[in-house]
């Protein structure tokens, strides 16, 4: 990913880096038997706190500055300059 030329590229690739770690240990904690009911509640509360940001800049910011946002940076996506 963070060789793909993308101006986004070293920021997608640190982030995928740190959920597929965070995800193997996850996996891990919950084949030995170690913390199971904490794991599942950590992700469900790290996905409840996601959609939680993603309402509040909806709601708290003017629709149309993040709507620009959201544009910008899927065409930063698109176009790899």
């Amino acid at each position: 990913m963070a060789s793909s030329g993308n101006r986004q590229a070293k920021i997608l690739g640190q982030t995928a880096r740190i959920a597929i770690l965070a995800l193997v240990s996850a996996m891990s904690l919950q084949q030995m038997g170690i913390a199971t009911n904490i794991v599942n509640l950590a992700f469900g509360l790290i996905l409840g706190a996601i959609a939680v940001a993603f309402a509040f800049a909806f709601v708290f910011c003017s629709q149309s500055l993040v709507g620009e946002f959201m544009r910008d940076w899927l065409t930063s996506f698109r176009n790899p300059t």
